[in-house]
């Protein structure tokens, strides 16, 4: 069995290996050679988004005093956190994420994004949630990029993650407001099986890739409430302008 294993890891380097030679991996956000997101974009990442000027609530880049993102809005989550603006760089490599099924950028953006709660909410977490994709995205991509991105957020800081949301189906909210893609996002999402110990857990840090009008962080953060957790958290990769 141990020789089996050592043959696998064997031939798995040497498949990784080929695979480096025929399609050598590429920045996912500026396509250049060598990594999956080379250094200049990470210090662009810094360059382009200070969470300290940034609004607790939604994330909006300069809304830190006074927030027209979401004055108006009523938040069941308290506070926002995020890794960037949805633009350059980092539009780049969500895009190649989502639409190409590059997996390996959700496991390297969501160490990016664990780094980043880690300066901002250290010891903060119990638990960490995701906003799960549908059924049909993931058989689409191969992949849930929020499960994969939750993973190596909890990895990075030690904490659980649940399975405590389903999403069998959605529609495409792109063109909605917040109002409409509220109340389209409220019947998409179903209890997880780790839902019912949400009690356990009474503060939750809640991952998505994209934060747009906070309506789809709303009903997750509700159902989170709902079943126990006290306090939820939201941190994303991105934000729209």
């Amino acid at each position: 069995m141990e020789l089996d294993r050592s043959l696998s890891g064997l031939w798995q380097v040497l498949c990784d290996a080929f695979a480096e030679l025929v399609a050598p991996t590429r920045c996912g956000g500026c396509d250049r050679q060598g990594e999956l997101f080379c250094e200049r974009c990470r210090a662009g990442l810094v360059a382009a988004y200070d969470p300290t000027r940034a609004c607790p609530r939604c994330g909006a880049p300069h809304g830190a005093l006074v927030c027209t993102e979401c004055a108006q809005a009523e938040f069941t989550f308290s506070q926002t956190l995020v890794l960037g603006v949805l633009d350059g760089a980092l539009a780049n490599a969500v895009v190649i994420m989502k639409d190409s099924g590059e997996e390996r950028l959700a496991t390297e953006l969501g160490a990016l994004l664990a780094a980043r709660i880690a300066g901002h909410w250290s010891g903060w977490a119990d638990a960490v949630a995701y906003v799960p994709v549908t059924d049909a995205a993931r058989r689409r991509r191969g992949f849930d990029q929020g499960r994969r991105i939750a993973g190596a957020v909890a990895a990075r800081l030690q904490l659980p993650r649940g399975h405590f949301l389903k999403r069998p189906h959605s529609t495409d909210l792109r063109m909605l407001n917040r109002e409409q893609r509220q109340a389209e996002v409220a019947v998409s999402f179903q209890p997880g099986p780790d839902l019912p110990k949400m009690s356990h857990y009474p503060q939750v840090l809640l991952i998505d890739d994209v934060f747009t009008t906070g309506a789809t962080a709303e009903v997750c953060s509700q159902m989170l409430i709902g079943a126990g957790a006290t306090e939820i958290r939201v941190a994303c990769l991105a934000r729209t302008m």
